[in-house]
């Protein structure tokens, strides 16, 4: 058939066709995501021991760096924002807003976002699809984008390989050909595994299949083929965008098609691609990015070099070598002679044992350190480590600008994420919620607050009668008093109303906040209108409150009083002996 051809050429080509990217430059995307891998994995290709039998170190100046860059984008649920454009969804939306947290962490949502943080940081690539009930993260290893060169998803066929046990694929099957499954998982299956295509297979006792999805354009004819049906010459010159799902590939002996294929499932998809992608870098002319690993690996394998000649060296100049013209001294010092053994000889010395160019290897350390930093913007202050000499605004100048980088991939996976749960989440989330007749509420407190004052109006208007005649004041004091009354609770249970979702469109805004930049930048906005401020009573508040964003207990740092302030008197200082002193250490603190 030739729908087996085309994917089998295809993942072939994937594997072993470089491309030209621009002049004279090769670029073969399989070899460069092994690459990563194993840089990842922090393996040397040849062994952890060289041709002399010496130990090889891995100096990591890789994972420090991307678990920077992960902290500083610093994503939260907080940051996730449900809105619907229609007033009369407000209701339902606090609701939806309330709940989405707790959701998340049920389904496991969240760490698959946080998860797909980390691998755009350091692989620069993620690509998400959609299935039922949610959506999976792609293992990169095994899913073949065709055209290395596209610009997206869009412009180039993919290709998925799964290796699943007979309970894995009656799970996923529920749209494939049952018929075609069963007549697959009774054929046997392979008694082996292997974690990737071109991997060496291990010997199984359970039968395992290799499924391969692909997802692209393809041939009205080949579809139809597919299919089961009979195309016309036409049809050949038609392509369409579908989803073809096919096992048996490739018999369990290894090398060849296999004798027997099954397609489980090839239909035209008519809603477009079933992936959404984030790419951390630009694009260079190859659909995969650089991340932080492959930016960093000339610098890794640098440093792996030097670090392993350091280490070398010293273990050599930290031997103890003697020497002497005359024979009949002890040949080996350390088990030839006893504790008090004197030793006659005329020219008896130690040899030194230095390392030639160890100031240059450091030097060369150092200067892979700084570059490494520039390339991966992970300054000290960027990892929360400042000189004590560096002043307090310069620091905070120092942050700003490291962060504005930071700022922009925070844009650029937020508007990733927002169509992945605008599109995907979203939907689920109201499904389950739907679902359910008592909903728990333990979400953001201000949206927590918003539904508490719903609940106050509501309380107040039913019982507006039984309240009888009373002024404005009165109104807003019940109003008070009954808000104060909700916020006593930990958490709220609801009944769901089902009208409550009718028509309910929701959207989705992630407004990745990154709190400690926005901490610094206030900050330094406070320091200049402290400098600029000539009302001591303003200055003093303004002051107080940079203290307090830094987390510095203002109430007990000694005060003078507005008058005294005014006259230029002093401050009123503690009279406890050593209380001035508790108070500066925490402040500096």
């Amino acid at each position: 058939m030739e729908i087996y051809k085309i994917i089998e050429e295809e993942i072939r080509s994937y594997m072993e066709d470089p491309v030209e990217i621009s002049d004279g430059h090769h670029y073969l995307q399989s070899k460069l995501i092994k690459r990563i891998h194993v840089y990842a994995n922090k393996v040397y290709p040849g062994g952890k021991v060289d041709s002399q039998g010496n130990y090889k170190y891995w100096f990591d100046v890789q994972d420090p760096r991307i678990d920077s860059e992960v902290k500083n984008i610093d994503f939260d649920t907080k940051d996730i924002l449900l809105y619907s454009e229609n007033q009369k969804d407000n209701v339902a939306v606090i609701i939806a807003n309330l709940a989405i947290d707790q959701w998340m962490k049920e389904t496991k949502v969240y760490s698959k976002i946080n998860d797909a943080v980390e691998e755009g940081s350091g692989w620069g690539n993620v690509i998400w699809k959609k299935i039922k009930g949610g959506f999976e993260k792609l293992d990169p290893l095994n899913t073949y984008v065709i055209n290395t060169t596209a610009k997206t998803l869009e412009d180039s066929p993919v290709i998925e390989r799964h290796v699943l046990t007979q309970s894995q694929m009656r799970a996923k099957s529920e749209s494939w050909d049952q018929a075609k499954m069963e007549e697959a998982i009774t054929s046997g299956g392979n008694k082996s595994f292997s974690s990737q295509k071109d991997t060496n297979k291990k010997e199984t006792q359970i039968p395992y299949y290799e499924i391969f999805e692909r997802n692209g354009e393809i041939s009205i004819h080949d579809l139809k083929e597919a299919q089961g049906k009979s195309g016309s010459e036409a049809d050949k010159k038609k392509y369409v965008y579908a989803k073809v799902v096919v096992c048996g590939l490739e018999k369990s002996e290894g090398g060849g098609s296999a004798d027997t294929t099954y397609v489980l499932y090839a239909k035209e998809l008519k809603s477009g691609i079933p992936y959404k992608e984030y790419h951390r870098g630009r694009y260079k002319g190859r659909w995969w990015r650089e991340g932080l690993y492959e930016i960093l690996f000339d610098i890794q394998t640098r440093a792996n070099e030097i670090g392993n000649q350091i280490a070398q060296g010293l273990e050599y100049s930290s031997k103890i070598v003697l020497k002497s013209s005359e024979n009949l001294l002890v040949e080996n010092i350390m088990t030839d002679i006893m504790n008090g053994d004197i030793v006659k000889s005329k020219d008896l010395s130690q040899v030194k044992l230095e390392i030639p160019g160890m100031a240059q290897l450091v030097t060369d350390w150092n200067n892979l350190m700084i570059l490494a930093d520039k390339l991966a913007n992970s300054y000290e202050v960027v990892q929360g480590e400042t000189s004590s000499n560096v002043p307090f605004r310069s620091t905070a100048l120092l942050n700003i600008n490291a962060n504005k980088l930071f700022n922009f991939l925070r844009e650029k996976l937020a508007g990733a994420l927002e169509e992945v749960f605008e599109e995907w989440i979203c939907p689920q989330l109201l499904e389950d919620i739907k679902a359910k007749d008592i909903l728990t509420l333990t979400g953001d407190p201000e949206y927590l607050k918003k539904y508490y004052e719903i609940l106050t109006n509501t309380w107040y208007l039913q019982n507006l009668v039984a309240i009888g005649p009373h002024n404005p004041e009165i109104a807003e004091a019940l109003k008070a008093e009954k808000m104060e009354q909700l916020q006593t609770r930990k958490k709220v249970l609801i009944r769901i109303n089902k009208k409550l979702w009718r028509g309910l469109k929701v959207r989705t805004k992630i407004v990745i906040s990154g709190e400690n930049v926005n901490i610094a930048s206030d900050l330094e906005t406070l320091a200049t209108f402290i400098k600029m401020e000539v009302d001591p009573v303003r200055r003093q508040a303004l002051i107080e409150k940079a203290m307090a964003m830094k987390g510095i207990d203002v109430s007990s740092l000694p005060k003078s009083n507005p008058e005294a302030l005014q006259k230029g008197g002093p401050a009123e200082l503690p009279k406890e002996p050593g209380k001035l002193d508790k108070i500066l250490d925490t402040a500096k603190k």
